[in-house]
């Protein structure tokens, strides 16, 4: 059901012969790169010559299950180079590899439940940034970017809630310092063999940003997922207190050579289309032939610099379909391209909560229309030990919804010893058309200050404060958090307070005029056999007061005792209790509004997983208690089937029914996603969302054709349809509403 259910998830021996004993997580581990004169065969076979003449990296560690042993079964990866590209030969040797488990086939696909190997590259070897890829015996591309050392900032740690009162915890759990949506050039075939599965990997050195000169060290480490045994295993050992981005338990690669490579992309693309809207009187069919560029070049081997003319606007994926039952705005994700790469190097304030800037307040107005962006640039990386951002971007007048804007946002972070940094950041829009008056503006500004405490314990801080005309005073934003996690106890401890009159128009404010204390804490206890893997109690505790008579405003408590078994499924049982002061009506539902007044209200709430790597898997949640002055009962299901790596379906559907003394009413919210992984580069998906709020039926299907990093062919048809028509066919209402279709084409050139 939508947001009714709260759990936090968890992410996540060669060894025949007698106990192993465990290899200390402070011996970092080193491996030299050699230097060859002709590059191997991309063929996904490591049997050349030049293979088996250089030391691999080997002897993996356990993080799960049996934490501190070597892996059961071995990783061989050697690592190779020459003036222009880095390669990397890795052997997975497998007693049993007809039990390979391969469960998706495409490009930054997940690489939980599917064997994978990942190498994380710290190209400045100063334990902030770095580079992901990864891939699996299919030969998919996975690559993303890790900044801040890896950590999660401004989140209060609790629960996620979409669909409760209240605020609830961050949903994007530090998506920002760990950024899929970057995409490299580089290359990767895999195979499955009689020893296990291999794999060859070509990365070319521009893709990448370091200091060049001659006999470098970056940081490495290299992780192995064995999925039959939902057994993960690491080069150098990382502790089931930390993931795979801490950047700083990174082993060492000795002995690269890499030298400076100015490096220009070019990313022009053309796209056209037609779309017809069914409600309007006039003018229901437009027709769009565009295109635009744009570019990347190196200005340093650690400084970027990104332009972008007549921006690309054309998002291959819709947003997902929510419900709200809060009095509270949603949050839509960005999805567009330009936007996303990088992102990590402007995040500043709480996810989903107080975000100083978000990029989708450029470009799009508060109904998600597009407002076209004439062009802009963006600099962006690493000057020394600073992080840098830059950002300016403009956007075109639309008679009668959106003034002329100019946008800038800048972003300077000094990075510190053990995972630390000091930064600044500065936000301006300057309307520039007429709609709103030229003059008028909106300027943000803010400092944080993060800090590592010894190996489990991390400081975050943050003050931001705006200017708007005829707003003044309360215009602040403050935020302390601390949090320990040494993989038995988990305690997190935060304040937030936002002003009356804060007013981040490029940013993201949930709700205002407000102090909120936090607190939660997760013990994890990891049994030594049987069915389950780990067993997790834990609460969570916030408070919303407002700012001036200090009267408690939203509550919400959380109480759970969670599990994890052997396969990765989850079992658990949990209780909520929240508190909700309304001071004027709140409609919840078309013709349901609550009245005034305070309302404390709870609910049991049950969840479930099954294997999530199996043919067929599934699971949900079940909740029955108080919603307001009334009754809720809410199920949340998702089931699904893959046929082989390439085809999976998956169905979900999220029910509200609700009973209060001002009416009845029950939602709906139902999706069916269908992908089919052609090939590792291209993919053929369908998303069908309904919900019974709007009444709509949408479907999103799409082909992609990829050709280097994301770029290439898309073909893309959009569907609105009202619902309502279908209960009384005597109703004059279209079925259709709304229709697109268009056809993308964007290429890279690389120099």
């Amino acid at each position: 059901m939508t947001g009714r259910i709260c759990w936090l998830s968890l992410g996540l021996a060669w060894a025949a012969g007698p106990v192993i004993a465990q290899r200390a997580i402070e011996n970092v581990p080193g491996v030299l790169a050699e230097r060859i004169e002709k590059p191997p065969e991309l063929d996904g076979l490591v049997n050349e010559a030049l293979w088996s003449a250089i030391e691999p990296a080997k002897d993996f560690i356990q993080q799960n299950p049996d934490e501190g042993d070597l892996s059961t079964e071995r990783t061989e990866v050697r690592i190779a180079f020459d003036d222009s590209n880095l390669y990397f030969g890795i052997i997975c040797f497998d007693r049993q590899p007809e039990n390979i488990v391969v469960t998706q086939n495409r490009r930054d696909g997940s690489l939980i439940d599917t064997d994978s190997v990942q190498l994380l590259l710290d190209t400045y070897n100063d334990g902030q940034n770095a580079f992901v890829f990864g891939t699996s015996p299919t030969g998919i591309e996975f690559d993303a970017q890790v900044t801040k050392a890896g950590q999660t900032r401004g989140s209060g740690g609790g629960p996620a809630r979409a669909g409760g009162a209240g605020g609830g915890g961050a949903q994007r759990a530090g998506a920002a310092a760990f950024n899929l949506n970057w995409d490299a050039v580089w290359r990767v075939r895999s195979q499955v063999t009689a020893r296990g599965w291999e794999s060859e990997i070509v990365i070319p050195f521009r893709t990448l940003r370091y200091k060049a000169g001659a006999d470098q060290t970056w940081g490495l480490n290299i992780s192995r997922n064995l999925r039959r045994r939902n057994e993960l295993s690491f080069w150098s050992p990382v502790s089931r207190a930390f993931r795979f981005t801490q950047i700083e338990l990174a082993g060492k690669l000795h002995g690269i050579e890499a030298k400076t490579h100015r490096n220009l992309k070019l990313l022009p693309y053309v796209i056209g289309g037609v779309s017809q809207d069914f409600r309007l009187a006039e003018g229901r069919t437009k027709r769009k032939i565009n295109g635009g560029l744009d570019l990347k070049y190196s200005l340093t081997p650690g400084l970027t610099l990104d332009g972008t003319v007549n921006t690309d606007f054309a998002q291959v994926e819709v947003d997902d379909v929510q419900i709200n039952l809060t009095r509270f705005d949603l949050f839509f994700p960005e999805k567009r391209p330009f936007f996303l790469e990088n992102s990590g190097f402007f995040e500043f304030g709480s996810p989903r909560e107080v975000e100083i800037f978000f990029s989708r307040r450029i470009g799009l107005d508060e109904n998600r229309q597009e407002v076209p962006i004439d062009g802009g640039a963006r600099m962006s990386g690493k000057v020394g030990k600073y992080q840098v951002g830059l950002l300016n971007m403009q956007s075109r007048d639309v008679e009668g919804r959106a003034p002329a804007n100019n946008y800038t946002v800048g972003r300077v972070s000094r990075e510190l010893p053990n995972r630390s940094s000091v930064g600044l950041i500065a936000v301006n829009r300057q309307s520039v058309g007429s709609l709103e008056g030229v003059g008028a503006f909106n300027r943000t500004f803010g400092a944080d200050a993060n800090i590592g405490i010894g190996k489990y314990g991390n400081w975050f801080n943050y003050v931001a404060g705006t200017q708007t005309p005829d707003l003044d005073g309360s215009a602040h934003a403050y935020s302390s958090r601390f949090d320990y996690d040494d993989a038995t106890h988990r305690v997190s401890v935060s304040y937030l307070e936002v002003g009356e009159n804060f007013n981040p128009e490029v940013g993201f404010v949930r709700r205002v005029k407000f102090r909120k204390p936090s607190a939660s804490y997760r013990y994890t206890y990891y049994p030594k056999k049987g069915a389950w893997r780990t067993i997790e109690p834990h609460s969570f505790f916030q408070n919303w007061y407002t700012l001036g008579t200090n009267e408690k405003e939203s509550g919400f408590e959380h109480f759970h005792l969670d599990s994890r078994l052997q396969n990765g499924g989850r079992l658990g049982l949990a209780y909520n209790r929240n508190f909700e002061r309304l001071r004027a009506p709140f409609g919840v539902f078309p013709g349901v509004e609550i009245p005034v007044g305070a309302y404390q209200f709870g609910e049991t709430i049950a969840n479930f997983e099954s294997d999530p790597s199996a043919t067929f898997f599934g699971g949900g949640t079940f909740a029955v208690g108080d919603f307001y002055s009334g009754d809720i009962t809410a199920y949340s299901l998702t089931g699904g089937a893959r046929k082989g790596q390439n085809l999976t379906w998956t169905l979900t559907w999220t029910r509200n029914i609700i009973d209060l003394p001002v009416g009845e009413f029950h939602t709906d919210l139902a999706s069916l996603r269908f992908n089919w992984s052609i090939t590792p580069k291209s993919y053929f998906q369908t998303l069908s969302q309904y919900s019974n709020r709007t009444n709509q039926l949408s479907h999103n299907i799409r082909l992609g054709l990829l050709s280097t990093s994301s770029t290439g062919l898309f073909v893309v048809y959009n569907t609105g349809m009202l619902m309502r028509d279908y209960l009384d066919p005597h109703v004059r209402e279209r079925r259709l509403e709304t229709q697109a279709f268009f056809v993308k084409f964007n290429y890279l050139l690389d120099y």
